[in-house]
This record gives C-alpha cells, structure tokens and sequence, in this order.
C-alpha cells in the first residue's frame, strides 16, 4: 500500500519536498538576516498553513478558529523562551546573525510531512473532510507549525537587539 501511495503521489509534491530540504539545508549555516526577511519566512509558512486548511476543508469559521487558536498558543508559549540561542544584532548594517541550527529544518519538514499525511488521509477516506474533530485538529496543527515560525521570528527580534525595532524606506 505504501508503495502505491508513493506511485499515486503528484509529481509537484516531490518538487515541494525538494524545495523544503534546499531550504531547511540553508538553515544549517549561519545566517545574516535583515528585519524583513526575519518577517518574511514566518509570513510565507502561515500562508502555506492557512492554505493547507482552506484547501482540505474550506473557508469554515471553525476551522480558521482552530488554526488561529494553535498558532496563538504556541506563539505565547514560546515568548519567554530564549530560542534561537546565539543571536546578535549588527547595529551597523541592521541585520541579525542567527546562528545555524536544524530546527527550522525539523520544522519545515514537520509541515511537510503534516501536509503530506493529511493530504493521504482524505484522498484514501474523503470523507474525513467532513468530519468535523479531524478537521479541527488538523486546523490546529497547522495554526501550531505556523506560530513556530512566528515564535521563532519575535524571538529573534526581540532578543537579537537592545535596540527598538523600528522600519526604514532606504
């Protein structure tokens, strides 16, 4: 069975497999990072987690709830929490060094594999988008990657500089 759900797998989602390692890979290096691109990643991972809702189960106000609720708690739950170690903020050129580390790797494959299982699930049993605790625990999941991202970025800011963040037009 599992080598006909890999036969039976798009093949874009193979190209999207790759684009997630290539960036998770990137990760693994020290990085410079201005304010924008900081906001930037978690930006485009909450678009990929409201995507996976909205196109697993629809626009439903419960749903939407569900993801804003698991990306509210985790984002809270890791305000106080000095993650990412090791970042310093260059006042001269405004830009964050973050240290390399395999966690946005791990995160970006966890998305990945969450979008991959669900996007299994409903095509073996369809029925499950109607399902109504399915829909809502995977609407939180997906809210709960998403404010991984988020966590990850206000940290960053936040610890990264003594300094008030603060954006410029140049």
């Amino acid at each position: 069975m599992l080598q006909q759900i890999v036969l039976h797998t798009p093949w874009f989602v193979w190209g999207i497999l790759l684009l997630c390692i290539v960036m998770g890979v990137k990760q693994l290096r020290d990085q410079r990072q201005s304010r924008l691109r900081l906001m930037a990643v978690p930006a485009i991972w909450t678009a990929f987690g409201l995507w996976g809702v909205a196109s697993a189960f629809g626009l439903q106000a419960s749903m939407l709830a569900a993801w804003a609720l698991g990306l509210g708690l985790v984002v809270m739950a890791l305000r106080q929490v000095p993650w990412p170690r090791g970042v310093s903020f260059n006042e001269d050129s405004g830009q964050f060094h973050v240290p390399g580390s395999w966690g946005p790797m791990a995160m970006i494959m966890t998305i990945f594999m969450a979008k991959y299982l669900v996007g299994v699930s409903l095509a073996l049993v369809p029925q499950l988008a109607h399902e109504t605790v399915f829909g809502l625990g995977v609407s939180a999941l997906y809210g709960a990657l998403s404010g991984l991202f988020i966590a990850r970025a206000i940290n960053v800011l936040r610890h990264g500089s003594s300094a008030p963040a603060r954006l410029s037009v140049a």
